[in-house]
């Protein structure tokens, strides 16, 4: 049994449980399949490649984009809307498949494709080039994409009871949704089956588990963001008055002390949040659906800013993802015909700089940028 080294906030006293067997990067684990890598970009070769780096999803493959090169991997993420990650050292993007529970990662420098059998649907950027997921019944389970180990056990986890009571349901499962260095963000769901289910929350620190319970509003469909303080969490769901309508919902959660902030209420009959992002200015910015309540109803997709007076669209035409501050750069994923309310909204994705534009995909389902540079 290893000990993590030394730090601060919830890792400060992570233990290493698992054990070591032989792997190389391009590995995902033990049993793991290989994947051909690219060539690692010389240095003159990342000198020549100015730009801003960025990631975006399909359907069925994971991309990321360094000024004129793009590389790819296969993947199949079926449903999925979330977004694409990176690691905190801005050196890979990754993204989950929720079918095969598998985490799929694409290197930004080395151009290495990592595919690790995780048993999640969520995972989240940790350290450095770690990432991390939960695994039943209790264990954060974490992997370093720049090194050569498998993904092992990081810490034992046994979750105290919920301040909010059951309301019929039981458990179903748990996921991590957000970490910053100070806390890991999980929830835990409790389901009923079908599309009911309710999530709560708690805030994994150093020397505490804080269980924060439900936050009203955001009981389905729960995706989060950490905010720039490293303490509050962006969170994004719904609210299911039946199978096929319910209202979407974001909030900002404390995970210090617990205190909760609701955000205007989104328009329409029946809606959903999901995808927020938190930006360093302090801007926050959320994915939506909206349709009616009827059957074949169609349903309007955009991003849309928080404002004084309610949300405003970020972009000037519907987007179904858009990047803030991108280096002089407008990326976004401009909206297509309505999909079907229960569809995963698709777009065109569109690079906009020094008054031109350039088409580099369709059927993109999100974006994801690093929160550093990568050289």
């Amino acid at each position: 049994m290893g000990v993590a080294r030394k730090a601060s906030g919830w890792r400060a006293r992570t233990a290493v449980l698992g054990a070591v067997c032989a792997a190389v990067a391009v590995v995902a684990g033990c049993g793991g399949v290989d994947q051909p890598a690219l060539p690692r970009l010389t240095p003159a070769e990342e000198q020549a490649a100015p730009g801003s780096v960025f990631a975006y999803r399909t359907d069925a493959e994971l991309a990321v984009v360094r000024g004129g090169e793009t590389v790819r991997a296969p993947g199949s993420f079926g449903y999925s809307s979330a977004a694409v990650t990176f690691t905190r050292d801005g050196n890979y993007a990754f993204a989950v498949e929720t079918s095969s529970k598998t985490l799929v990662a694409l290197g930004v420098r080395d151009r290495s494709v990592t595919r690790i059998p995780c048993e999640c649907t969520d995972a989240v950027a940790l350290r450095g080039s770690v990432v991390g997921w939960w695994e039943e019944p209790g264990q954060i389970m974490s992997m370093d994409l720049a090194g050569s180990e498998p993904a092992a056990p990081e810490r034992e986890i046994v979750l105290p009871d919920s301040p909010s009571p059951l309301t019929g349901g039981g458990w179903d499962g748990a996921k991590l949704v957000a970490a910053t260095d100070e806390f890991l963000l999980l929830a835990r769901v409790e389901s009923r089956g079908l599309w009911w289910e309710k999530s709560h929350l708690y805030a994994i620190g150093a020397d505490a588990i804080l269980p924060l319970g439900r936050v009203p509003g955001i009981d389905s469909g729960l995706s989060a963001a950490a905010g720039p303080d490293g303490h509050t969490f962006v969170l994004a769901g719904a609210t299911a008055r039946s199978a096929t309508c319910g209202s979407g919902n974001v909030a900002t959660i404390d995970a210090a002390t617990n205190g909760v902030r609701a955000l205007p209420t989104l328009p329409g009959e029946c809606s959903a949040a999901y995808s927020p992002r938190w930006s360093a200015d302090g801007s926050i910015t959320i994915a939506t659906r909206k349709w009616a309540d009827a059957v074949g109803a169609p349903s309007a997709v955009d991003r849309l800013q928080s404002a004084a007076q309610g949300w405003a669209p970020v972009g000037e035409h519907p987007v179904v993802d858009m990047l803030p501050g991108a280096q002089e750069s407008v990326i976004e994923v401009v909206a297509g015909e309505p999909t079907d309310a229960r569809g995963t909204p698709h777009g065109v994705l569109i690079v906009h700089k020094g008054g031109a534009s350039e088409e580099l995909a369709k059927q993109v389902v999100s974006l994801g940028a690093p929160t550093t540079t990568t050289g």
